[in-house]
């Protein structure tokens, strides 16, 4: 049943995990998919598997590293070439949480740059494209890590805190951009929400050895990929969401997250800094 034909979805960091499991069921759905990764080769192989599993599916390739904000600029533009418009963004792309600090090409700390700055980047560069659809939808994944730590919009580089915060501030950003987003485009009949999609089995977290170690330990107890897949694949299809905006799901249901994700002043701030930080 195809569901999602004549949708068009660009699904970041789709080239193995949540994302090409995401991808693989939207393109049998009927959507044409545009997956992303930094890996080309690796982008090559998912392509192969998508179409492999759905020979009529329209599927296309962009590669970026979200390490490299003038990288996401130049994929804005070559998504922009591809497409009309934009019905879903799926902001699936992450980097995990590590026991040190490292950077971004850009010099700003990396697990905040490439799960914050790049989505935020890329959203706003993307949304005339968004607009150009009937009713689009943005949907961000984060992770019930936002509700560890603490949140210190003077600290957005982990400066002041253990690097393993980096990850947990990463990931409360999410829920504070989709939910500012949300506000900003309510008019535009575009909806924005965030997910948990669960601790899965899968390759994330394996750049830091104590997150692999914990991955190991865990795997037992851990979603399958498939599984972790279905919040996004919900989000970015389903009708029950249709026109509901504002949210944070998980197991495909509306959850409450960390109180501070709603506060507007907060949300405004970093939207403003995240503005100065990537040179909008």
């Amino acid at each position: 049943m195809d569901t999602m034909a004549g949708k068009i979805c660009l699904i970041t960091g789709s080239t193995d995990g949540i994302g090409l499991e995401a991808a693989k069921t939207l393109a049998s759905l009927g959507a044409r998919v545009i997956i992303h990764g930094r890996n080309a080769e690796k982008g090559t192989r998912a392509l192969a598997t998508i179409r492999q599993l759905s020979p009529q599916a329209q599927v296309d390739f962009v590669r970026a590293d979200f390490a490299s904000l003038s990288e996401v600029r130049a994929m804005a533009e070559e998504v922009k070439s591809l497409v009309p418009h934009l019905d879903v963004l799926l902001n699936n792309a992450g980097a995990s949480a590590t026991g040190s600090l490292s950077y971004s090409t850009d010099g700003y700390e990396l697990t905040f740059a490439v799960n914050h700055l790049a989505p935020f980047l890329l959203t706003n560069l993307l949304l005339d494209t968004l607009k150009a659809a009937p009713r689009a939808r943005v949907v961000n994944v984060s992770s019930l890590a936002h509700k560890l730590g603490s949140f210190d919009i003077d600290d957005l580089m982990t400066e002041k805190a253990k690097p393993l915060h980096a990850y947990f501030r990463a990931k409360f950003a999410n829920i504070l951009f989709s939910n500012e987003l949300a506000r900003r485009l309510r008019a535009h009949g575009i909806t924005s929400n965030a997910l948990h999609p669960g601790t899965i089995k899968s390759n994330f977290g394996s750049e830091s050895l104590q997150t692999a170690i914990f991955y190991k330990l865990a795997r037992p107890f851990l979603m399958t990929v498939k599984q972790g897949a279905q919040t996004l694949i919900y989000l970015a299809s389903s009708p029950e969401v249709e026109g509901k905006t504002g949210g944070y799901y998980a197991k495909c249901e509306l959850k409450q997250p960390a109180k501070e994700t709603d506060d507007k002043l907060l949300a405004n701030k970093l939207w403003e800094k995240s503005e100065a930080l990537v040179g909008l």
